[in-house]
């Protein structure tokens, strides 16, 4: 039996991840593969979509851990399952994609290559060294403008925008909280508070 392939897309916050995911399950789609498009169900912002900041969109059904994840994929027959923001996944959907891999079905994740602290996802991480095929995409940094690998963290206080503590939460989904927000910063203009 043919092994599927694992690709991962990694970066920070406003870099095309899911953008290009979207345009990745487009081509198969065009090349008539069947495929099934799931989405951590923490991430409610976009409802039953992945949307890209750009305006994509494609439905996929959310789903709350890896369990629900492999039980999906053996319920079909899919050539491959698109993951996105695999950073809110637990850690077992590390051996719940290589089980789909060796099942013969492709996957295609996406996911954070850092938190806002600065240090990697341990199932990204992995993932990352695991897949076929591995794309870092970056952003702009939006105060100097070279390539950003970071993601910023900031918080409302006191009226200002300040930068995240060291001591908070890793977790935070963008839009749960109004006085939190994020942007994509270059090794230099990341800040992070102790």
């Amino acid at each position: 039996m043919r092994r599927g392939r694992l690709e991962m897309i990694i970066g920070p916050m406003y870099s095309g991840k899911t953008e290009e995911m979207i345009r990745r399950i487009t081509r198969r789609n065009i090349a008539k593969q069947n495929g099934l498009i799931l989405k951590p169900s923490m991430e409610t912002r976009d409802g039953k979509f992945l949307k890209s900041r750009s305006g994509m969109i494609l439905e996929a059904i959310p789903v709350k851990d890896s369990s629900e994840v492999l039980d999906l994929v053996k319920k079909g027959r899919y050539d491959y399952v698109a993951l996105d923001e695999i950073q809110f996944f637990d850690d077992g959907i590390v051996d719940v994609i290589e089980e789909i891999v060796n099942m013969g079905v492709s996957v295609i994740g996406s996911g954070l290559n850092l938190d806002f602290k600065g240090e990697p996802f341990n199932n990204v991480s992995r993932l990352a060294m695991k897949a076929d095929e591995l794309t870092l995409l970056k952003a702009v940094c939006v105060i100097c403008g070279r390539d950003a690998t970071r993601t910023q963290r900031l918080v409302m206080v006191n009226g200002e925008w300040r930068p995240a503590s060291k001591k908070d939460s890793t977790i935070l989904v963008e839009g749960s909280m109004e006085n939190v927000r994020y942007e994509p910063r270059c090794r230099d203009c990341w800040v992070i508070e102790e």
